[in-house]
Formats: C-alpha cells, sequence, structure tokens
C-alpha cells in the first residue's frame, strides 16, 4: 500500500488516569525486583494518532506514546524533576514507549516505521533535545547512547498555569500531501515542549 494515499490524520486519544502516589522523575531509580514491576507508584498513560489511509477497509495506521505519568506533588519540576544536563526518562517507571506504523520525519531526522524508546535532555536555559532510542522494553532508567537513532531539538514555551501531571500529547497537524504530520509535546510544570514532525511515503 502506498503512503501517498494519505488522506487523513484523526484527534489523538488524549491520556488517562489517576496516580496513587507519585513518582519522582529523573534518572535516579532502580527497577524493582523480579516479580514486582506491576507495584508502579505512577500509572501508565499514553496518547495515539490514527492516521486514515484512504482505502476502503484498510485498517488504520497509528503513531503511539505509551509513559509512566509522573505528579508533581509539590515537588520543582524544571530542574529537579526534569533534570538539567541528564538524560531524563520522559515520564516515571518502565521506559517510554514510541512506536509509529509509517515511516515519519523530525526535522532532518528520518523515523523508519517501528517501536522506539523516548528520552530527554534539559539545558539550563530551558531548551530541550528529543531522543529517539532504537532499545525497547527496557526500565526507563537504563540508557544506552550507542543505541540513539538520533536527536531532535524541541520548541518551549512557558504555561500560564501549572500542569501537576506530566502529560505526552501528539497532536495532528493540518497539513496535506507532503506535509502531512503532526506534533509530539510534552507538559509539565510551567513548561510546555513540542517537535513537529510529517509523515514520510
Amino acid at each position: 500500500m502506498s503512503m501517498r494515499r494519505l488522506l487523513s490524520v484523526s484527534a489523538l486519544l488524549a491520556s488517562t488516569s489517576i496516580p496513587a502516589l507519585a513518582q519522582q522523575g529523573g534518572m535516579t531509580m532502580a527497577a524493582p525486583p523480579a516479580g514486582q514491576m506491576s507495584a508502579q507508584p505512577s500509572p501508565r498513560a499514553s496518547a495515539t494518532m490514527a492516521v486514515a489511509t484512504g482505502v476502503r477497509g484498510a485498517a488504520q495506521l497509528k503513531i503511539m506514546v505509551d509513559y509512566g505519568q509522573p505528579y508533581a506533588r509539590g515537588r520543582v519540576v524544571e530542574g529537579a524533576l526534569i533534570p538539567n544536563g541528564t538524560v531524563w526518562r520522559t515520564g516515571a517507571n518502565a521506559a517510554t514507549a514510541f512506536t509509529t506504523d509509517v515511516n515519519l520525519r523530525f526535522g532532518a531526522l528520518m523515523v523508519p516505521k517501528g517501536s522506539y524508546t523516548l528520552f530527554t535532555m534539559r539545558a539550563a536555559n530551558g531548551s530541550m533535545q528529543l531522543i529517539i532510542n532504537k532499545q525497547t522494553g527496557q526500565w526507563g532508567t537504563e540508557y544506552k547512547p550507542d543505541m540513539d537513532l538520533g536527536r531532535v531539538p524541541m520548541t518551549a514555551r512557558t504555561l500560564t498555569d501549572t500542569m501537576e501531571a506530566f502529560v505526552i500529547a501528539i497532536e495532528p497537524g493540518t497539513g496535506t500531501g507532503a506535509a502531512l504530520g503532526g506534533t509530539l509535546r510534552m507538559m509539565w510544570g510551567k513548561t510546555a515542549v513540542a517537535a513537529p514532525f510529517t509523515i514520510v511515503p
């Protein structure tokens, strides 16, 4: 099936869940002992963007993120829960999973369809890099830089209201043809960052 027949992109399905306890962010929490992986203090959440093929009867293609959702609970987010100058798991507990059924381009970085792990790195000035890593299924503190597919700068802005929960969203764009794509967004504390992408045939 040619990806040139893509016609539309549906709205995202927002993440939903309520945590029992807050999970500290950062790259400091070790994986729990074997057999205790279900005892996670932060819930899992997800965001999905469906890509319609324009072919009647064809299954929808998806772009999806699955992540652990920490809450601030009165703690400092910028520079603390999200550390400066250190690779962050971009969520809580198990690594943040990113799966795409279509080829994507984030800036100059080509991301072939498949499964990946997302990490981020925040600078002291508030700028953020998105790290797309080829290792999958690991605990969030297990980061192997030699497995990086690449890094992409994210645009940052200050929020009017403080976000208590960390949220990842995938928003469809308004473009058509070669401009068809969307934006990967992350929000927590007073900061929102974004990385636009296009769908590549």
